[in-house]
């Protein structure tokens, strides 16, 4: 049986992947990581991530333009609240939240992305 999936849920204008993914969105030197771009971050809502876990992904990155950087002016900042608690609606309380990793990231710092997906992916899976 093939490992647990980690989702990334991530908006078009954050670290550019396009160089790492393929057409159908795995990423190619992190096995088990697929890529869902969004227009922007403050898309994404704390249901699309319990929904992801429930169909048994094995953890969520959520990732957005660096905070103060948003296209949209305000969708990471929303997001981030949301995951927080800070702003309706949020994740339910039975959200394994070490399963959920959020980062900010400019557009120039897949390595960076790279770097903490990887880290992330291999640590949801040491949780199952």
């Amino acid at each position: 049986m093939s490992e647990k999936k980690v989702i990334t849920l991530i908006c078009e204008r954050a670290a550019d992947l396009d160089s790492v993914c393929s057409a159908q969105g795995e990423v190619k030197d992190i096995d088990g990581l697929h890529v869902v771009k969004l227009p922007c971050s403050g898309m994404i809502q704390p249901l699309m991530i319990e929904a992801a876990l429930k169909a048994g992904a094995a953890g969520v990155i959520v990732t957005g333009c660096q905070l103060g950087d948003c296209y949209y002016r305000e969708g990471n900042r929303m997001i981030r609240e949301r995951l927080l608690g800070e702003r309706p609606p949020g994740l339910k309380k039975t959200v394994d939240r070490r399963r959920v990793l959020a980062l900010w990231l400019a557009r120039p710092q897949k390595d960076r992305f790279m770097s903490e997906a990887k880290e992330f992916v291999g640590y949801v899976r040491g949780l199952e």
